[in-house]
């Protein structure tokens, strides 16, 4: 094999660009959203670029892998490209690999490819997906244990009238036609996907205003807190809606936003990423759930096949997925350091554990502030 290893994205961009038409890969690994990525978030966070192209004798690309190299608690980490914001890490994957490379000779690559990279301390993959289209994740070919959440997605089949009678409950249904009835009595109910700037500009500020609302009623780490995430969702947004991967979209009564989304649409797969909705009195509306069925249809009316949730054990998800896909992680420590981030990254998800009891701390911390907030405006 012939492995190199380039550090900046211009290198690569028409190798990258090329390999895309004939590759197997998620829309997580298209170049426009990694480098929207990296320019938004992980240059900013100090993350050396590593992008590696393995090639046969002959010149056949058979892999491309979007790493880069991040220190961590002082130790540098080699790992996929992505963060946060994507939900599947991964590696590009010529068609022909799977029948040219079985796992002896992948583990025996994988040596050849660590040899060529920088200096690091530590691997660590996660959120890896079992399956890459319909070829098996080489990298799971390594020593990988499977990642605490799973993923999963629903085919889309027949048609949307067919598919909603089957997947969800009657009272779903029922529920779902009653409060479109409730909302249509109060004004003007209208599912938009938007394409303009000005209008992109506005429902992803109001996603992530719902967001951080949600957030702090759950007491979970609020992403936007971090204004790196903010630019990220804005800015990759307006870059690529006009190539129709990112998709927009939201749920309006009258000129109020009731509910949110925030994806990504590639070749035949609608990316569920970003949903949020009003709450307050809109609550008792389940302006969420609503979006979510204007989405599902919409993606039947433009031929997707498959409405991927990604990951997330979410209960609502089972209404509707026919599929699930494991995910994986996989840690290797290269020197002293390494191994000693291994031990911390083991106390960490020890104590992930017991998040929920965290999460219930934040959430009663926050009800207790807004509590003497309002006590405080009371007052004055």
């Amino acid at each position: 094999m012939n492995i190199s290893v380039l550090q900046t994205f211009e290198e690569i961009q028409h190798v990258w660009n090329e390999f895309e038409k004939t590759s197997d890969y998620y829309g997580f690994q298209t170049y426009k959203w990694l480098y929207n990525w990296y320019n938004t978030v992980g240059e900013k966070v100090g993350i050396k670029l590593c992008l590696v192209r393995v090639e046969t004798s002959e010149g056949e690309p058979l892999m491309l892998l979007p790493l880069g190299i991040q220190k961590k608690y002082g130790v540098q980490c080699l790992q996929w490209l992505g963060g946060l914001v994507t939900d599947y890490h991964a590696p590009l994957l010529g068609r022909r690999l799977s029948g040219l490379v079985d796992s002896v000779k992948f583990c025996h690559l994988w040596e050849q490819i660590k040899e060529v990279l920088p200096y690091f301390d530590v691997v660590h993959f996660e959120k890896q997906p079992e399956w890459i289209c319909n070829q098996y994740n080489p990298f799971l070919h390594l020593d990988c244990w499977p990642f605490h959440e799973k993923s999963y997605a629903a085919t889309l089949d027949d048609s949307w009238e067919s598919f909603n009678k089957s997947k969800t409950r009657k009272n779903i249904c029922a529920d779902s036609r009653r409060q479109k009835r409730r909302l249509a009595e109060i004004g003007d109910l209208q599912f938009r996907v938007v394409r303009e700037y000005h209008d992109i500009e506005l429902l992803t500020s109001k996603m992530i205003e719902q967001k951080i609302r949600r957030y702090q009623e759950t007491g979970v780490r609020n992403l936007f807190e971090d204004e790196k995430y903010r630019s990220f969702y804005l800015n990759t947004a307006k870059e690529l809606v006009q190539t129709g991967i990112v998709h927009v979209s939201g749920l309006f009564l009258d000129d109020t936003i009731i509910a949110a989304h925030w994806g990504l649409v590639f070749r035949d797969r609608f990316y569920y990423l970003m949903p949020s909705f009003e709450g307050g009195s809109w609550a008792k509306y389940s302006p969420g759930r609503l979006l979510q069925e204007h989405l599902i249809k919409w993606c039947f009316d433009s031929d997707i096949k498959v409405f991927d949730f990604t990951v997330g054990d979410d209960s609502y998800k089972y209404n509707w997925a026919d599929k699930e896909m494991k995910l994986y992680e996989y840690i290797e420590p290269v020197s002293f350091k390494g191994r000693q981030y291994i031990l911390l990254t083991n106390i960490r998800q020890y104590l992930k554990k017991y998040s929920h009891l965290l999460n219930g701390l934040r959430k009663a911390k926050n009800t207790l502030k807004n509590s003497l907030l309002v006590k405080g405006a009371i007052n004055k």
